[in-house]
């Protein structure tokens, strides 16, 4: 223990110390008689505790103290006086001494150094727990202020309830508007009320994590969508005492999702447009259905030609269905698969179907990659079709043909 003794008596100093030993210390100390002595003392270490006599020729304990309050200093500081009146020890007191002790009844040293000790640890760990809450509330009122959110905070045993000044922001109020939890609760939109009522009920009774994003009309009508997280607090009976929180607004984030739906949907709807396009059905006279299929007969367009032509043949009970591929390019082995595949699809149905168009190139590479379509009728153009068609019956025998074909 770092002992710094203002006294004038060396063997007064002496006998202090030799009180301190006995006690359990181990103090290595300074002595000092005058105001500049102290404050070079002062200076030049650290101390854990102030003795000072009373008073002495040249300095007194009231002057040390003034000296420890000049260097902001908070020291344990005993007074050890041969004679001190109460009027004087309340005034050291006042200043700042400890505690004082009677040269005469040294066996008191050890006990008051143990309080004023105690004493001076207390006040340091107060004050750093007062800084460490200035410093938390510090960072909160930064981050409040650099939130975009708004926060409340809601005591349900008074009613009382807090509104941040972002919070009033969002909805287009002023600081002294907006009161109360009636006030902001008439705000939700009619068509979330409910919905937010559940999800406060089910966060206070069962605990469930509040988190609802609900529409509120601002002061000037306008609705917007909010996110309203919060978290409560229970007492030991596990009633709900408090609710804190925070509200986020979401209205840009609808607006894109709505848009972005939207879209989809538009998309959506020209797909399918461009489905039922790609695979157009002609009911070119009673009983007779032609298809044009134009660029890469793929598996997904060839099952959407295939569900559009079962489902056309078994709505007109068709019997010829022509399939004209002249606008297809090229005729791979998948291609051709396909169409085998739409050929006795159809016959199943109990329609006869005729494929059309297969160009020169495709033929060749046909014949050259030994791709067989011998289980499927093939003529060269549409015309040729439609009079096979017209010829040999099959749900056109009672038809005139078309004039353009006689």
């Amino acid at each position: 223990m770092r002992v710094l003794l203002v006294e004038d008596s060396a063997d007064d100093a002496a006998l202090l110390v030799r009180c301190l030993k006995r006690s359990g210390y181990a103090p290595t100390f300074d002595r000092v008689e005058t105001a500049e002595g102290m404050r070079a003392a002062l200076d030049r270490t650290r101390w854990d505790i102030v003795f000072s006599d009373h008073r002495m020729p040249l300095f007194s304990a009231l002057g040390a103290l003034r000296v420890l309050r000049e260097r902001d200093l908070d020291l344990p500081f005993i007074i050890v006086s041969g004679n001190i009146g109460p009027e004087l020890v309340a005034s050291a007191m006042q200043e700042g001494a400890s505690d004082y002790v009677l040269k005469d009844d040294m066996s008191r040293v050890a006990p008051a150094v143990d309080r004023a000790l105690r004493d001076v640890a207390e006040r340091r760990k107060r004050r750093e727990a007062e800084l460490a809450l200035k410093e938390s509330e510090e960072r909160f009122a930064l981050a409040v202020r650099g939130s975009r959110d708004g926060l409340w905070d809601w005591n349900l045993l008074t009613g009382r309830v807090y509104y941040s000044g972002r919070l009033k922001e969002m909805l287009g109020f002023e600081e002294h508007e907006l009161e109360g939890i009636e006030a902001f609760a008439a705000r939700i939109h009619e068509g979330d009320r409910e919905r937010a009522s559940a999800a406060l009920r089910d966060h206070l009774v069962r605990r469930v994590p509040y988190d609802v994003e609900l529409r509120v009309a601002t002061k000037q009508g306008e609705v917007r969508w909010y996110c309203a997280r919060g978290q409560a607090l229970w007492d030991e009976a596990g009633t709900p005492i408090r609710i804190a929180g925070s509200l986020s607004d979401l209205t840009t984030r609808k607006n894109a999702e709505a848009e972005l739906k939207a879209q989809l949907e538009l998309i959506l709807q020209q797909q399918e447009a461009i489905r039922l396009l790609s695979a157009p059905i002609i009911e070119v006279w009673d009983g007779v259905l032609t298809v044009p299929v134009l660029g890469a007969l793929d598996v997904e367009r060839a099952q959407a030609i295939l569900d559009a032509l079962l489902a056309a043949v078994s709505r007109a009970q068709c019997r010829q269905v022509i399939l004209d591929v002249t606008g297809v390019a090229s005729m791979e082995a998948d291609t051709a698969e396909q169409l085998v595949r739409i050929v006795r699809a159809l016959r199943l149905l109990g329609a006869h179907c005729i494929v059309v168009g297969i160009q020169p190139q495709a033929a060749s590479a046909m014949v050259t990659r030994g791709i067989d379509l011998s289980s499927i009728t093939t003529l060269a153009n549409l015309r040729q079709a439609l009079v096979r068609c017209m010829r040999g019956g099959g749900g056109a025998g009672s038809a005139a043909a078309p004039a353009a074909l006689r």
